[in-house]
């Protein structure tokens, strides 16, 4: 009972991510939690999307705040110190100095770091030269007291910052760190308050120039001067204006590398946009016809993409087949049905009944999904593929590992995918959903089984810009 009690409480105490005990934990804004170290390598690898929880899969925006779980770490802590320390009263602990090695020690010494029998003791107990030695309980798990750090040093002081037993040598080298701290802390509040008197002293120069050209010019224009003085007075006003050339230049210099890469970022997007855009014009213009969506019964050999469902956050081909993850947010027209958060789109062929295929070719971080049209898309926590009962996902997070959601519920596939091509089939008159993966032999993924009451559409989410993702709609009927 007791195992099977430790084995619960473990389970409930281990992070999502690196699959341990939590170290640290730090609780994210949906209430899940996950060790600060796991945290930092996820935000490490995350661009500039909106970080996601890995249990619920929340979108958290652009700026998050974590704080620390004291009470799960203090849990967590205790659990980790009552099993190591069950595993050390399961050891027995025998003499370091009898020969046949068999009699049980009753102290052990932390300066000899040897472990003693009742015998072997006395010296310890009666000579003055051991008087400095201190004797604990019997201790099997010497080499464990080492630090990690100095290996010949003994932990000996219980650090409550964190949370741990250190060394002499790591006693002392917090105590440096601290200082040095302390150090810095005065040192940069020294460094602010003379860059103020700095900029305070140059904001006055400025203006007594500004006054001085300005007293100059009114002189000029109200009193008539020889030739020689005016030329006199034009040399000074030269070298003042100089003086606030310089000046202007001098703060400028500071921002004119940012503002020239954000404006070329922003030319070449608002190029990408114009250019689908008339692209889109033309046919529309060539092809009148085209301008109407296909109905569920035509053209399914061609399966585009529907621009007023694009995420700012993908850019789109100009045959409205392919979609890629882009860093830079892009400027589509305002529209109901475009998806604001989450970074996806759906297609604008979508059937209501009947057997049907999509292949995707996909690389990187993505979401293939079949959703119902009638999926939320401004609401961040519900317009997730997978996050709602309108949508069915299957979800890539690099290195070939796959996971299935539907509805909030998150299933770990066993297989790994080594193709970039998936087929998505759908089978209204079975109510399957079901992922392949196509390369030398198709293999099945996963499939869903439900009863499909709504048209649905093919659905493509994209996440990371490091590495690329991309997905590219090859076909479907």
């Amino acid at each position: 009972m007791a195992e099977r009690e430790n084995s619960q409480l473990e389970e409930m105490l281990m992070c999502p991510v690196c699959q341990d005990i939590f170290k640290d934990p730090r609780q994210l804004p949906c209430g899940h939690s996950m060790c600060m170290g796991c945290l930092d390598e996820l935000m490490g690898h995350t661009s500039d999307i909106p970080f996601r929880c890995p249990d619920c899969r929340t979108f958290f925006g652009e700026i998050m705040t974590v704080q620390k779980n004291y009470a799960l770490s203090n849990i967590a802590e205790n659990f980790r110190e009552n099993r190591r320390t069950r595993a050390v009263q399961t050891k027995s602990v025998y003499c370091d100095f009898c020969s046949d090695g068999n009699i049980l020690a009753i102290k052990t010494c932390l300066k000899c770091e040897v472990s003693l029998c009742k015998e072997h003791v006395k010296p310890h107990l009666e000579q003055q030269v051991f008087t400095g030695h201190p004797l604990v309980r019997p201790l099997g798990d010497l080499l464990e007291r080492k630090c990690p750090q100095h290996k010949d040093e003994v932990l000996r002081y219980y650090c409550n910052a964190s949370m741990r037993y250190i060394c002499n040598i790591c006693a002392l080298e917090s105590k440096q760190h601290n200082v040095a701290t302390e150090a810095s802390t005065v040192l940069r509040r020294q460094l602010t308050e003379y860059m103020d008197q700095q900029f305070t002293i140059l904001r006055g120069e400025i203006t007594e120039s500004t006054d001085s050209l300005r007293r100059l010019k009114e002189d000029i224009q109200h009193e008539k001067l020889k030739l020689n003085p005016v030329d006199s007075c034009l040399n000074n006003v030269t070298v003042v204006l100089l003086c606030l050339w310089f000046i202007v230049l001098y703060y400028a210099y500071n921002y004119s590398v940012e503002n020239q890469t954000l404006s070329e970022a922003l030319d070449k997007q608002q190029s990408r946009v114009h250019h689908i855009y008339s692209t889109i014009a033309e046919l529309l213009v060539d092809h009148p016809m085209k301008s109407q969506k296909p109905s569920e019964t035509e053209d399914k050999g061609i399966t585009m993409l529907d621009l007023d469902t694009i995420s700012p956050f993908l850019g789109v081909s100009a045959d409205l087949r392919s979609v890629e993850r882009v860093k830079a947010k892009l400027y589509y027209p305002a529209s109901n049905y475009r998806f604001d958060e989450a970074p996806q789109v759906l297609s604008t062929q979508c059937f209501s009944s009947g057997t049907h295929i999509w292949q995707v070719e996909a690389e990187g971080y993505w979401d293939i999904a079949v959703s119902y049209k009638s999926i939320e898309r401004k609401r961040k926590d519900n317009s997730t593929f997978g996050s709602n009962s309108d949508s069915w996902s299957l979800t890539h997070i690099g290195e070939g590992k796959l996971f299935a959601y539907h509805n909030r519920r998150k299933t770990a596939l066993s297989v790994t995918l080594q193709s970039s091509q998936i087929a998505v089939i759908i089978n209204f008159d079975k109510g399957n959903i079901t992922f392949t993966a196509l390369d030398s032999s198709i293999t099945q993924l996963h499939e869903f089984k439900t009863k499909l009451t709504q048209p649905v559409c093919l659905g493509l989410g994209l996440y990371r810009v490091d590495p690329p993702s991309r997905a590219s709609v090859i076909r479907g009927s």
